[in-house]
């Protein structure tokens, strides 16, 4: 089955206004430092879990069990450090006068379509680490629907206020809750 919004026949479609996705925004390269980072952080407390667990039962029941925890724990490192960059490199987003998409996936691609007219609000959080770096997580919360909600993670902090403030703009208003 083949993915609609990837099909070059639907993004034509009259339903789906201005820009096409040639012209996708992408995550900053501050995103991949950040991540970089918060993943050096879970990694020290793996290795910290790692030297108390050895310290505290030795080695003699489980002369095998550490250099094996050791070699999984640096081949797993290994793999995500160079993962990272192609995480980043295939997050992408687009807000159009109609719907918010959201594309991401290496392996796995996954393509989101918002319609605005689904758009309930719109929230914007950082983390400590995505403040010391400027960025921000754009949260869009939408009216039911199989994904209540489409976070993008990681874009830069004064993008995710533009985002949020035109997507505020461009939600669409109804006016028949106010003659009730």
């Amino acid at each position: 089955m083949s993915n609609q919004l990837l099909d070059t026949g639907f993004l034509h479609d009259q339903c789906l206004s201005g820009p096409l996705p040639d012209q996708w925004l992408l995550l900053p390269a501050q995103a991949l430092i950040k991540r970089r980072c918060n993943w050096l952080l879970t990694l020290l407390v793996v290795v910290a879990v790692l030297l108390i667990g050895q310290w505290w039962w030795g080695s003699d029941w489980a002369s095998w069990l550490f250099p094996l925890c050791w070699a999984l724990t640096a081949l797993f490192f290994l793999t995500s450090w160079f993962w990272l960059p192609l995480e980043i490199r295939h997050s992408r987003f687009l807000l159009r006068t109609q719907d918010f998409l959201l594309q991401s996936g290496v392996l796995w691609r996954k393509a989101v379509l918002i319609p605005l007219h689904r758009v309930q609000h719109v929230t914007i959080s950082q983390g400590p680490l995505q403040k010391r770096f400027g960025l921000a997580t754009l949260k869009v919360y939408t009216a039911g629907g199989m994904e209540a909600e489409a976070a993008l993670a990681d874009i830069d902090y004064a993008v995710a206020q533009v985002l949020s403030e035109q997507l505020s703009l461009l939600i669409p208003r109804g006016d028949s809750d106010a003659g009730h």
